[in-house]
């Protein structure tokens, strides 16, 4: 059975997620907020874990600030959606947020494209692309374990933030209309912040979702 553990930390309370297949061995990181990296590769450590993947939902600071960590301690390929490559191999992009740390740049190893599929163990993450909160965001579906892990395109009862540069609320919109909504009620999603969630709760209870 996979197990999902989570992370939060970082300047944003950024969560992170380590998902292992323990009839493999083979794990994924999904996102890496700053100062977290030591502790999810220590868990993997401690599974006995080999982590293959690092998958950024979304290219802004608080979920790519431990990739170069990450990536050296585990030897992971990176993966993202090619929209957001930019903020990963240049991060200075970021500065206009006045961070008071560097973040190291990362070369993708992948990208993830709508459609495609990811492969971890005996798992397969179906790649839905979710643009609005970011050009690049990106949501990993697992139908037969019903679960979704879905950055920042959706959390309980709201919706990522649509006042960046890239964003637009038509976009999100339409993003969770057609890739979230569309999902099974009793599908937990696992946000990039703040507690997991069911389609059927945001569905009848989101307040962003009935405007």
């Amino acid at each position: 059975m996979m197990k999902v553990i989570s992370f939060t930390g970082g300047e944003a309370e950024t969560n992170a997620y380590l998902v292992f297949d323990p009839s493999t061995k083979e794990a994924m990181i999904v996102d890496a907020p700053h100062g977290l990296a030591d502790d999810i590769v220590a868990k993997a450590n401690e599974l006995g874990g080999k982590v293959v993947y690092l998958v950024n939902t979304h290219g802004h600071w608080d979920h790519i600030a431990d990739n170069a960590a990450i990536l050296k301690a585990t030897g992971a390929k990176l993966l993202i959606h090619p929209d957001d490559e930019k903020l990963v191999t240049n991060p200075e992009l970021m500065t206009r947020y006045g961070l008071f740390f560097e973040i190291e740049p990362t070369k993708p190893s992948g990208y993830l494209n709508e459609g495609d599929n990811l492969k971890l163990g005996n798992w397969t993450f179906g790649i839905l692309h979710c643009p609005g909160h970011c050009p690049g965001s990106i949501v990993l579906y697992e139908r037969s374990a019903k679960l979704a892990i879905v950055g920042d395109v959706i959390f309980a009862g709201s919706v990522g933030r649509t006042d960046l540069p890239g964003c637009s609320w038509e976009q999100l919109r339409e993003s969770i209309e057609k890739n979230i909504l569309t999902l099974p009620d009793d599908v937990k999603l696992l946000p990039g912040h703040g507690p997991a969630t069911t389609v059927g709760q945001e569905r009848k209870t989101n307040p962003f979702l009935r405007e």
